[in-house]
């Protein structure tokens, strides 16, 4: 008997030291089962046992009470691998539930060297048993000092992506209260600010608007309102995808979500992080239905709750379903291409063609809606108006010029004379 203690002892350490799983402590355990957790392994949860498990019993034995308590934890479905070392044993595979045996006297099972790399040399017979387990758990004890100092590091961290997008969005909305002050108008502000301004992207080729407009918020509630959306959702993301993937993921789904806006709205104002958000929910979505999440009741109904909101949320009036339809394109897009899964390895390839395909598209499509319509000359001698009073004068003039093309490019003339009488009124108005 200890001597089969040492061998799920190996194997334990093994797993722990090289594969950086984490020992779930269960109190009261009748069995001498080993159970570790790591959800980032192609098995996030395995049971070391030398009970005698079968496929028929496997669910009414103790591994199946304590399968589904540690299961209920999660709020994705995991796979479960059992590293048996009983010499009764066999492979079986049920469900999300995968039996290997692993013995000292016999191969090692290809599929568990390739995910395990080296644990054909784990288990093996020892002179001395007692000297055996003690150098283990020395090992373990060392193992679980580092695992508990990293784990209080992590979690004493913040989301530094997340926040950094937070704080961009609140000094925007600070920068523009200020500036509102100059045209006496929160919308005139925004744009100067970097809001998406249809007139500005098309006439005066400020695309980077796109991009910029996701930043921008003008109305206290629309930013609360997107800032706790940002602070639920962004840090599950943050943890599941490299830094570069997440900020990949948050600025495409901006400017895609605002590349719909363009193409099929017409000369409007838009602001507000709600495609990067619906970006966000893309990727969540894909982790959810790849990982077999889904199979979950409560968080499936969760995610039905949260995209019936969105969805509302997106068909009420002035809120852009075209930039949040948009967003969530590209995230569902990048959340493939970004996954681990296995199972989407051959479609990764369809979707970054088909996302590229969308892109190309969109941008082809950019001089066909180039008509600027309906014009708004009060608000262009405003922001006009603005940047002079901020000392501007060379893109005052600049867009004086850009917006008289623009309008000329229409087939209406004398629009700089309209803009620069509107502007003489503003300037006497504030006199």
């Amino acid at each position: 008997m200890e001597e089969k203690q040492v061998y799920g002892l190996q194997l334990l350490t093994f797993l722990v030291n090289k594969y950086d799983y984490q020992i779930v402590n269960i109190k009261g355990l009748p069995t001498q089962d080993y159970w570790l957790v790591n959800l980032k392994q192609k098995y996030p949860l395995i049971c070391i046992t030398n009970e005698l498990y079968t496929e028929s019993n496997i669910h009414e034995s103790i591994f199946g009470q304590v399968y589904r308590a540690i299961l209920s934890t999660f709020t994705i479905s995991v796979k479960c691998l059992i590293l048996n070392t009983n010499h009764q044993s066999s492979r079986f595979e049920h469900q999300q539930i995968v039996q290997i045996p692993i013995l000292e006297d016999m191969p090692v099972d290809s599929s568990l060297l390739e995910t395990f790399e080296g644990i054909d040399h784990v288990v093996r017979k020892v002179k001395n048993v007692s000297q055996e387990k003690r150098h283990l758990t020395k090992i373990l004890q060392q193992k679980a000092r580092s695992q508990y100092y990293s784990s209080l590091k992590e979690r004493n961290l913040l989301p530094k992506v997340t926040f950094a997008f937070m704080v961009i969005c609140v000094v925007v909305f600070l920068l523009i209260n200020f500036l509102a002050f100059i045209p006496g108008d929160e919308v005139t502000a925004a744009i100067m600010a970097g809001a998406y301004y249809k007139m500005n992207v098309i006439g005066a080729f400020e695309y980077w608007r796109l991009l910029t407009s996701g930043f921008v918020h003008i109305d206290m509630w629309h930013l609360l309102m997107n800032m706790i959306a940002l602070m639920n959702l962004g840090p599950v993301i943050e943890r599941r995808l490299k830094r570069s993937q997440y900020i990949i993921t948050m600025l495409v789904s901006i400017i895609v979500g605002n590349l719909f806006v363009l193409i099929g709205d017409g000369n409007t104002v838009t602001v507000g992080i709600s495609g990067g958000l619906f970006g966000l929910l893309g990727v969540y979505s894909v982790i959810l239905f790849s990982e077999g999440g889904y199979k979950n009741p409560r968080v499936l109904s969760s995610y039905i709750s949260t995209l019936v909101i969105n969805i509302f949320i997106s068909m009420m009036p002035n809120i852009s379903l075209l930039g949040h339809l948009g967003g969530f394109i590209s995230g569902l897009a990048l959340g493939i291409c970004f996954s681990n899964q296995s199972k989407l390895k051959t479609f990764k390839r369809h979707v970054s063609i088909s996302f590229g395909a969308v892109l190309i598209a969109c941008c082809a499509c950019i001089p066909f809606v180039s008509r600027i319509t309906p014009v708004y000359a009060g608000t262009d001698a405003r922001i006009i108006y603005t940047a002079e009073q901020l000392h501007l004068d060379f893109y005052a003039n600049y867009l004086l010029d850009r917006y008289d093309a623009q309008m000329a490019s229409q087939g209406e003339d004398g629009y700089k004379e309209l803009l620069t009488q509107q502007i003489v009124q503003e300037r006497q108005g504030r006199e």
